[in-house]
């Protein structure tokens, strides 16, 4: 019989849950391929720590900040009515 793992509050985890031994997240990919997803100049995510062991060194750049414009307040129309009992 397996050994039951248990979660942080002491409760036995469910059977299924997390990532079964073998399982690999990552898939291997060729640059041509990849780029006929995202095109040359889309920008991809990779680890810091895979990049510089590849040699290239990291610069930290600035992130681009989105400001979302203000919406132009349209003036409402006032509606008079009166109201009869």
């Amino acid at each position: 019989m397996s050994k039951v793992t248990k979660n942080k509050d002491g409760s036995p985890r469910k059977s299924g849950s997390g990532r079964r031994k073998g399982a690999n997240s990552f898939v291997n990919i060729s640059l041509a391929d990849l780029e006929k997803f995202c095109g040359s100049a889309s920008v991809i995510p990779v680890s810091r720590v895979w990049l510089e062991k590849m040699g290239a060194s990291v610069s930290s750049t600035p992130k681009t900040s989105v400001v979302s414009s203000p919406k132009e307040v349209e003036e409402e129309q006032k509606i008079s009515f009166t109201l009869h009992q």
